[in-house]
């Protein structure tokens, strides 16, 4: 039998068959041909090659509905094929029966639509499907062309219930046949799918690589040879020294060789079409860095001959594949560069890469939950159990297995979420890949039509071998960032920003590194302090270092950069700029070279095998490296240390260009925060909602003296922005009024309010006695010669007056009254805000030490006057309470934390207390605290 439509995952959520575990069905059963057929074609790459790697003959199938009617279309031979891509494309506009019919695709009308039949007067190539003896029958009346066709979509007729789950959080699934494999059927409808099958046979050769000609009648070598060596002079003012020369003429012979001229040429012509429309481009990533060619082009901003950066690391003729040149773009401009890639090279020649998001282990869970009415409380209780990094199966602990036994509807979710667990849900647009094709992408491959945004057909990792150009336009929100903080800069050129600053590495030697690119974690924090950056080099090292892998690295690296160390002469200039520890990829490429005696290509490969920790060929090459390095003659033993340290740095290596490109990244924004403080910290307001991010940048901010205004109805609007060396708040900053009503206030006043009473007449309609209350409390009614407590309590009389308009000439007297209390303002802003921003009940302690300023008494004892914003009890292991607490004065916000034998004396401290306290200013984790030895006296603030 040849199952003739086995529905697969890739028509979402209406099968629970994956094509791995189809293959192997297969291969269980005896089964030498098969047939995908889904809704879309986007299962077909992967069912060919897996068919093909195990023996079987891969049949592939594409359903279309024309007039509520179901065809099935197999093409018969490659070029058949290429002639259903076109249909499947037609399909997204208006598809016609006509559209259908080809000498090389055979179709199979289902008994459901045997109407159909009657449309077509050429019916060569056409059949009509049965699934039962009476549709057998009925068909037989009309054609001897019939075959068995029941619709698969499970292996087992068990597993048929479970398809009601997808239903539940899919579409309506059709089950107008069977939906199972059936093994048992009669010889005859066995031989109908065996016949059919007969005459197909799909096989793709990809020879072929679609890269799109740069510019025509252009030779590509000489135009790329000529742009490469002028970028070369004007790196080096002409010039460039026998290296550098020699370097280049290497790689261009290799760019040629591999054919992969006009990639160049097309990658350094989207990146200086972003450079030269104000779209910030980053300075490389990945190990496109280790290129000269790309650095002359200006693809990079990476010197590699200066960092030791390798070309072979990123192109090698032993591997052959296509290049892989990242580029970063600021995120919110990432688009433009796509649409001018779109209008050069063509709408149906450029398509954004296609994802699958899967049902991973939770959400399955969180899904069927939420149809199956599962109790909320107690489905949340459940699902804390539930180890996300696991799949369901390996989830099954003691005290999971107690819920599915107490609960069945818990234990029905369970079963069903296992047969669920893993599927494709939906469809999603790859983070960064973008196709690039010579030819219409639909001659070569699928496309998919997403609401107008045309995406590859398949995954992207079945692209590059079709022989299609794919290239990741990353949107990088960093550069946006940055962006944003030089464009109030006058005159700031990045390009001059040099990397031997000594303010930008205090930020890294204090780990003042929040908003700071690729050093924004406590992790991250606490090994900068370890490590003591003071240079560049220093800085791509800790880049490599801060991640989990090497972390029992750091401390051999701050032992030998502290005490010293010992290496051979011949690794010294390998290994003396990481201190003696190998922490990159291309040292070790370049001990296989220096040691082994390798060429830099040789030792690429090598490096893929250390990188993919592929057991036997890892030692194998280990092994041969030993080998030669004693034949070149080196001690075994030494050659045996080596490869031992080489087969750990496996754990923990990284791309050394990957690393120089983002510490440039990461010394550019703290050198911005370094040298214009304020407006990075305004930058990264602009660009968040979170109110703890707001306040902790806010309290950074007084911390350098900075002042913070409240928002004011006349010069607000809807951003953060420096007046006078203030940071004026926007008026979005308020979280007690609708944004709207917000956004009316500022349109109504023209130019701006001239007091209360014009105030109050331009807005009348929107000013109810609520929303007024709010505005005052907001501080945006400030500016007027009034406190707020004489402001509120004239309401009535401001509105009569604003009902009277232009006919009023006389403005009244508004009586007034006490204004608030300090408290009073506080509380204000608590409302208004989220956080206390000017007012602050500690302000009033004037002789002890402030938040700000405890920092320069670090491990001292203190006095404080301290609000408590937070506060959380744990049992000691002794059983004894301990408090950690979020406190605050008008300087700024720190953590505090108060031992067992502290908090006896004064046990019950409850947020907006006030403490006095005596305490040692300290430091964890990069971040600043207090040790609370005493509480001196706890105050209520009301």
């Amino acid at each position: 039998m040849v199952p003739l439509k086995v529905t697969s995952e890739y028509s979402l959520l209406k099968s629970l068959i994956k094509v791995n575990p189809l293959i192997d069905f297969l291969l269980n059963n005896n089964i030498k041909s098969c047939a995908l057929v889904d809704t879309e074609l986007f299962g077909a790459m992967e069912f060919y090659y897996a068919c093909k790697n195990n023996g079987i003959k891969p049949i592939i199938g594409l359903e279309v509905i024309i007039d509520d009617n179901s065809y099935y279309l197999y093409p018969k031979n490659a070029l058949g094929y290429k002639k259903l891509l076109k249909i499947n494309t037609l399909k997204f506009n208006k598809l016609s029966t006509k559209d259908i019919l080809d000498d090389e695709i055979l179709i199979i009308i289902p008994y459901k639509s045997i109407k159909a039949y009657e449309l077509f007067d050429n019916k060569d190539n056409i059949y009509l499907g049965y699934s039962n003896d009476n549709e057998k029958k009925n068909v037989m009346l009309l054609t001897g062309k019939i075959v068995y066709f029941n619709n698969i979509r499970s292996f087992t007729m068990d597993d048929l219930k479970y398809l009601k789950y997808l239903e539940l959080i899919g579409e309506k699934i059709d089950y107008t046949n069977d939906d199972y494999f059936k093994l048992n059927i009669s010889n005859e409808d066995e031989k109908t799918t065996h016949d059919f099958a007969m005459q197909i046979d799909l096989d793709f050769s990809f020879n072929e690589r679609y890269i799109p000609k740069y510019k025509e009648n252009v030779n590509s070598i000489d135009y790329l040879t000529n742009l490469a060596n002028v970028g070369l002079n004007k790196r080096f003012n002409n010039n460039p020294t026998k290296e550098y020369k020699d370097r280049l003429e290497e790689e261009l012979k290799v760019i040629n060789e591999l054919g992969f001229t006009d990639y160049f040429l097309i990658v350094y012509d989207y990146v200086l079409y972003a450079k030269k429309n104000d779209i910030l481009v980053g300075p490389g990533r990945g190990s496109a860095s280790g290129s000269l060619v790309s650095y002359s082009l200006g693809i990079t901003d990476i010197d590699p001959i200066k960092y030791n950066l390798l070309f072979a690391r990123f192109l090698n003729p032993y591997r052959k594949k296509m290049p892989d040149i990242d580029i970063d773009f600021e995120d919110t401009k990432r688009h433009l560069v796509i649409d001018y890639v779109k209008n050069k090279y063509g709408e149906d020649k450029v398509a954004l890469g296609i994802t699958f998001n899967t049902l991973k282990c939770k959400l399955a869970l969180r899904d069927l939950a939420s149809k199956m009415k599962i109790d909320t409380n107690l489905f949340e209780k459940f699902i804390k159990c539930i180890d996300g990094s696991k799949s369901l199966k390996d989830n099954k602990n003691d005290n999971i297995l107690k819920y599915l036994k107490m609960y069945k509807e818990l234990n029905e979710l369970y079963t069903a979420a296992l047969k669920i667990e893993g599927l494709k849900k939906n469809i999603s647009t790859h983070a960064a890949g973008v196709v690039i094709s010579s030819k219409s992408l639909d001659e070569i491959i699928p496309i998919y039509n997403d609401n107008g945004v045309i995406k590859t057909g398949y995954a992207m990792e079945y692209l590059e071998g079709i022989g299609l150009l794919k290239m990741d336009f990353l949107a990088l929100k960093n550069l946006s960032t940055i962006r944003n903080i030089i464009k109030y800069i006058p005159g700031f050129n990045i390009n001059d920003i040099l990397l031997d600053d000594v303010k930008t590495y205090e930020i890294f030697k204090n780990a003042d590194t929040d908003n700071i690119f690729q050093f924004e974690s406590n992790y991250a924090k606490t090994n900068l302090l370890k490590l003591n950056v003071s240079s560049f080099n220093e800085l791509a090292i800790a880049i490599s270092l801060v991640r989990p892998g090497p972390s029992d690295q750091i401390d051999n690296y701050v032992l030998n950069k502290e005490k010293g160390y010992s290496i051979s002469e011949k690794l010294k200039p390998i290994l003396d700029e990481t201190y003696g520890i190998i922490i990159f990829q291309e040292q070790v490429m370049k001990i296989f070279e220096v040691i082994g005696g390798y060429t830099s290509y040789e030792a690429d490969s090598i490096r893929v095998s250390i990188s993919k920790k592929k057991g036997d060929l890892l030692n194998e090459e280990m092994d041969n490296f030993v080998e030669r390095a004693v034949q070149r003659g080196y001690q075994k033993e030494y050659a045996i240390s080596l490869k031992n340290k080489i087969i750990k740095f496996a754990e923990y290596g990284f791309n050394k260009s990957h690393a120089v490109s983002y510490a440039k990244i990461a010394y550019i924004m703290a050198y911005l925060k370094a040298h214009y403080k304020e407006y990075f910290i305004m930058a990264i307001l602009n660009d968040t909602k979170d109110s703890n991010v707001i306040k902790k940048n806010l309290d950074y901010l007084k911390r350098y003296n900075i002042k913070v205004l409240k928002p004011n109805i006349n010069v607000s609007n809807e951003e953060y922005r420096f007046k006078n060396g203030s940071l004026l708040l926007p008026i979005t900053i308020i979280k007690s009024i609708n944004k709207n009503i917000l956004i009316s206030i500022i349109q109504n006043k023209k130019e701006k309010y001239t007091d209360i009473f014009d105030f109050f007449t331009k807005n009348k309609d929107i000013l109810d006695k609520k929303t007024y209350e709010s505005l005052i409390r907001s501080s945006l009614l400030d500016i007027f010669d009034y406190n707020r407590s004489t402001l509120l309590n004239n309401y009535d009389l401001l509105y009569n007056y604003s009902l009277l308009g232009d006919e009023s000439e006389d403005k009244p007297i508004l009586k007034e009254y006490p204004d608030y209390t300090i408290s009073d303002y506080y509380n204000d802003d608590i409302i208004s805000y989220g956080f206390s921003l000017s007012y602050h009940p500690c302000q009033k302690y004037n002789d002890v030490i402030k938040v700000k300023d405890s920092i320069n008494y670090l491990f001292k004892n203190i006095d404080m006057a301290l609000l408590v914003e937070k506060v959380k009890y744990i049992k000691t292991k002794k059983g004894d309470d301990m408090a950690f607490l979020e406190v605050s004065d008008e300087t700024g916000v720190i953590s505090a934390t108060v031992f067992a034998d502290a908090l006896k004396s004064l046990p019950n401290i409850k947020k907006n207390d006030i403490i006095l306290i005596n305490g040692k200013s300290s430091k964890r984790f990069a971040e600043y605290q207090i040790i609370i030895n005493k509480i001196k006296k706890v105050l209520t603030h009301e």
